[in-house]
């Protein structure tokens, strides 16, 4: 049997009540100080400081600002659905689009398409190019796009 790490997809790192907790009061503010989430969960900041080490290390969780592009009024988003001739070239085109800073967001999904993206963009040309050089690779076989005319919400939540 081989030793596990932390990076493989179906590892999954098990979670106990304080790590739980910890994920929630982050979650609400993810600039939160270790010592008012460890006067929260009635524990130590240390030991705060080393299950967020844990938790980041794992990659369980991460920490970021999620902006607004409407409300800095300098990007517009489209979101995008890609049907891929099959999973091999699902595969290979999702890890190029994870590459591009103007993709915000890759998925696998199910239905009638195979990938669905979020794609910040300037101008409408700049949308356009995108969508060309995605729609000319050989293994792209559709796309649909819809751009966010107003956005309103962007935290990605859900409950622990």
């Amino acid at each position: 049997m081989t030793e596990s790490t932390p990076n493989q997809e179906s590892d999954r790192l098990p979670l106990d009540e304080l790590d739980i907790r910890v994920v929630q009061l982050l979650h609400q503010d993810g600039r939160m100080a270790f010592t008012e989430i460890a006067k929260r969960a009635g524990v130590s900041e240390a030991t705060i400081r080393n299950r967020v080490q844990r938790l980041l290390e794992f990659n369980a969780i991460k920490i970021q600002a999620y902006l607004n592009p409407d409300k800095l009024g300098f990007r517009q988003i489209a979101l995008v659905e890609v049907k891929l001739t099959n999973l091999v070239a699902a595969q290979q085109i999702a890890q190029e689009l994870t590459r591009l800073d103007s993709v915000s967001y890759v998925a696998f999904v199910t239905g009638d398409y195979d990938l669905f993206l979020e794609v910040t963009y300037d101008t409408n040309e700049t949308l356009l190019r995108f969508l060309s050089d995605l729609r000319s690779k050989p293994e792209v076989n559709d796309t649909k796009t819809v751009q966010v005319l107003k956005l309103l919400k962007t935290q990605y939540s859900f409950q622990v």
